[in-house]
């Protein structure tokens, strides 16, 4: 959850003009829906979360900052909770969320999910102000942890494999941790290709990100297509590395 080193990976997104994007930032931040999970929320679509370079860029503040903070163990924990993300990521994601009409569940992919329970997790969203983060965590909330070391590709394979239901779904994620989704969209038919964002380490989500994130959020995924055949068992990557 510390400082991570730069890796520069490439994926390739359509291209649209800022008026197709249909989003205005500015006007977002006050109007992001609030709604308690419910079973009829079964089927909504899916955001796979990291944190890491995603949301927070340590800057001033990390996971082990926001962690102290939950635990009641640093001097000043709600200012560490208010800033731990940064201001764009979260404009961002409050944009994804309005322009989903708040109807999306959320699954913390993030390494956090191995230090934080569910209820520090849900503090740290809505004390930073991205509470419909927590309010919308999926009932299966975390992608797998295991004893041995997982690639991040292979943890949300797992969950999908388990969980899913054919919603639709996207990855948010970044180019250190989620190395092993780098190229996915090479693979026409592998099931992540083109629902995966990776984010620079230290920048985090930007306006940019919106197209693919919306068209992912909103393209069916057939349950009894070849798409879904193509996800492995679990535990088992469909890609070697």
């Amino acid at each position: 959850m510390g400082r991570k080193s730069t890796v520069v990976l490439r994926m390739r997104l359509p291209t649209y003009t800022a008026e197709q994007t249909g989003v205005v930032l500015s006007a977002m931040i006050s109007g992001v829906t609030m709604k308690t999970a419910t079973v009829e929320d079964e089927g909504l679509p899916i955001v796979f979360l990291d944190i890491d370079d995603v949301l927070c860029l340590n800057n001033p503040y990390g996971g082990s900052d926001a962690l102290e903070a939950v635990k009641g163990r640093h001097a000043d924990p709600d200012t560490v909770l208010r800033e731990i993300f940064a201001a764009e990521p979260k404009r961002v994601l409050e944009s994804v969320h309005k322009e989903m009409g708040g109807q999306l569940r959320y699954v913390i992919s993030s390494t956090w999910r191995q230090a934080f329970s569910r209820e520090q997790i849900e503090r740290v969203f809505r004390t930073a102000a991205v509470g419909f983060v927590a309010v919308g965590l999926h009932e299966k909330w975390e992608t797998p942890s295991r004893l041995w070391r997982t690639d991040r590709i292979e943890e949300i394979e797992s969950w999908l494999h388990q969980y899913h239901r054919g919603e639709p779904f996207v990855v948010l994620d970044d180019d250190y941790s989620g190395t092993s989704l780098t190229g996915i969209d090479d693979e026409l038919k592998h099931p992540l290709a083109a629902r995966v964002v990776l984010c620079p380490v230290g920048v985090g989500l930007t306006v940019e990100h919106l197209p693919i994130i919306l068209d992912a959020l909103r393209r069916p995924f057939a349950e009894k297509s070849k798409e879904r055949d193509d996800l492995p068992e679990a535990g088992r990557s469909s890609r070697n590395f």
